[in-house]
């Protein structure tokens, strides 16, 4: 599932990619390297940042299907779990997403345990995603003006559209695991 956030990632690299032909048309070289040196940055956190708000956006819709709408639970929720929290959600230098399954429940946390297992493509999606949301961490802790970028933003790019995957599965995952939840305990 696209949106525009996706598209406005996209437009960004195309963008830079277009300033890049013409440095390189003009002969500024030494601008070439500096130019991307500073994208890779600036990609890094939209990246993040975009990832942060759809995953947010995603947890606050299912808590308001499941309620029904409810205001003040979905009020409660947005201000106790979700608001300035998401960073917490994630284990971001390790190489799976099982602290943030176990959040939904042990048997939540065990079921995504085993899809991932079974399927590489989201296991990567996960690495790229945490991997992505570690670095970010990186940049904005540490000193971002003499911070050393070592991806490239066709690396940050191609692990952005890899971990996209993950992002754009989640909220369906959890929906369907609720679901079958759901179906069997009506006997």
């Amino acid at each position: 599932m696209a949106n525009g956030g996706d598209d406005a990632i996209e437009r960004l690299c195309e963008e830079h990619d277009e300033l890049i032909e013409h440095l390189l048309a003009t002969g500024r070289i030494t601008w070439k390297s500096r130019v991307d040196d500073q994208f890779a940055k600036a990609l890094l956190l939209a990246v993040a940042s975009h990832f942060e708000t759809r995953m947010t956006r995603s947890v606050i819709e299912m808590f308001n299907d499941a309620t029904m709408g409810s205001d003040v639970l979905v009020s409660f929720v947005r201000t106790n779990a979700v608001a300035r929290r998401y960073h917490s959600w994630f284990q971001w230098d390790a190489k799976n997403a099982n602290q943030f399954f176990g959040f939904f429940g042990k048997d939540f946390r065990t079921a995504m345990s085993a899809k991932v297992q079974n399927d590489p493509e989201l296991n990567d999606a996960i690495r790229a995603f945490l991997e992505l949301g570690d670095l970010r961490n990186q940049l904005v802790h540490e000193d971002y003006a003499t911070f050393s970028m070592q991806k490239t933003p066709s690396e940050v790019l191609a692990q952005y559209r890899s971990a996209r995957r993950f992002v754009d599965g989640f909220a369906d995952d959890l929906r369907e695991y609720v679901a079958e939840q759901q179906t069997s305990q009506v006997c």
